[in-house]
This record gives C-alpha cells, sequence and structure tokens, in this order.
C-alpha cells in the first residue's frame, strides 16, 4: 500500500549521516492541509502556528525513518528515505534475512520517535524558564503538536495494522507462529482492529464512542477515513493471500 512516489522536478534532496533523503511536494501539501483548519480559524493563531506544525511534522517523520535505517544498517542494509503525502518510507532498511532484525528495524521507527519526545520534553523542563514569556504561546502549541505526532502517532503505528510498523511486526510474529496461515490471519487482525478503530472514530464524531475509554472518546473524519482506508486495504490483501493459496493448494494437490 505504502509505495515509493515517482519523483518530480520539485523533489527536495540531499544526504543525512550518509543517507540519501528525498522529500516529495505532497509532503508539504498534505501536511499543510492537515494543519490548515487548525492554525487558521479564529483564535488558532494562523501562518506562523502552520509553520510550526509542518516543521514538527518535518522533523519527527525524518527522525521516524532515521530509527528505521539506522537498526537497519547495524545488520547490513544501505536504506534511503523518502517523505510523501502518506509520510516517511525508509526504503530498504527491513530487507533483512532474520525475523528478529527485520522486527527490530520496524520498532526502531516509532522508538526513535519516543526518544526523541523525551529529549524534547527534557530540554524543555531546562531551558523553558529562560525562554522569553512571550513565546508561551508557540512553546505551549510545539508541545502539544510534538505529543500529539511523537506519543499518539507512535502508538498508532504500532498497532498491529498493515502496512504499519506494528503491522509489519505482527505479520513476522503471526508467520513464526503459523507458517502456512500466518499472512493471513496477521491480514485479518489488521481489517478488524483497523474497522474497529474506523467505526469508534466515526462514532466518536458524533458524541456516541464505541469503545468507553478515557483516552479514546474522541472523535475525528480524518482518523475515521485513515483507519476505513486501511480496513479496506486489509480485506483486499486478504482476498488476493487466500487466492494465492487456493491456487498454491491446488498447484501441489495436481
Amino acid at each position: 500500500m505504502f509505495l515509493e512516489p515517482n519523483e518530480t522536478p520539485y523533489d527536495l534532496h540531499w544526504r543525512m549521516f550518509g543517507t540519501p533523503v528525498r522529500v516529495h511536494p505532497m509532503f508539504w501539501l498534505v501536511n499543510i492541509v492537515l494543519g490548515w483548519d487548525a492554525a487558521m480559524r479564529p483564535g488558532g493563531g494562523g501562518f506562523p502556528i502552520l509553520v510550526l506544525w509542518v516543521a514538527c511534522v518535518f522533523v519527527s517523520i525524518v527522525v521516524h525513518e532515521f530509527g528505521h535505517v539506522l537498526v537497519g544498517r547495524l545488520f547490513g542494509t544501505h536504506g534511503y528515505i523518502v517523505l510523501y503525502g502518506m509520510g516517511g518510507l525508509a526504503i530498504g532498511s527491513n530487507q533483512l534475512p532474520r525475523r528478529w532484525q527485520r522486527i527490530a528495524v520496524s520498532f526502531a521507527g516509532p522508538f526513535a520517535e519516543f526518544v526523541l519526545l523525551a529529549i524534547f520534553m527534557v530540554a524543555f523542563i531546562f531551558l523553558g524558564p529562560y525562554l522569553p514569556p512571550r513565546w508561551d504561546p508557540y512553546v505551549e502549541t510545539v508541545i502539544a503538536f510534538m505529543v500529539w505526532i511523537n506519543l499518539f502517532w507512535g502508538l498508532v503505528n504500532l498497532l498491529p495494522i498493515w502496512p504499519l510498523d506494528g503491522g509489519q511486526i505482527a505479520r513476522e510474529i503471526c508467520q513464526a507462529a503459523m507458517p502456512q496461515r500466518g499472512t493471513a490471519f496477521s491480514l485479518g487482525i489488521s481489517m478488524v482492529v483497523s474497522g474497529v478503530l474506523a467505526v469508534h472514530m466515526l462514532m466518536a464524531s458524533h458524541g456516541r464512542p464505541l469503545i468507553p475509554i478515557r483516552y479514546l472518546n474522541f472523535g475525528d473524519m480524518f482518523l475515521a477515513f485513515f483507519f476505513a482506508m486501511f480496513c479496506v486495504s486489509s480485506f483486499l490483501a486478504l482476498q488476493a493471500e487466500n487466492e494465492r493459496r487456493r491456487h498454491w493448494d491446488h498447484d501441489e494437490w495436481t
């Protein structure tokens, strides 16, 4: 589902820590759209807040992808990073022979975000008292953005939803436990989890959350669409996997 986009004349290219990085123009456009409503509504802070949002997303996703790349490099791969409309990709980092190595690379992305958030919060605790008081609204906004992006989205990324990092980890575990049916089982888990969350976000946006958990009692139409997209994608992948297995079983016995 997450495919590397074609290059355009407007891509940004550079190398960081020996790793090629490419930023597709859709990365900027999608994140501007995501932050536009909160920044431009009355009292939202306007253009400076929108810039802070895009900057926080950019830094967080670069750190996330470098988590994948650097751990993959420890095991011998040489990946590269692409930022695009759906977030980021660490191409080639997970092409490893051992299952535990692939799991470690998948987990490294969200873990890098958690570390980034911890470093940011410690820095704020020590440096916050020395910042000019006029910066307080912007500092509070950046803190909220960093928590949302690195904690909330980091945890979402660890859900067993394919092809998120958690979905890749779940697939590896299921394939190890059930060599014949592991892929299909992991896709079934992905479909159920993403479907339930899509319905929950849709219902919660109308004040009737499906999951009665305090920290999940909010609704968001974008998140409802986000999870619904993964649910459909997992269903189609499950259908394709079942069809592949039927052909394999038929070929084996004929």
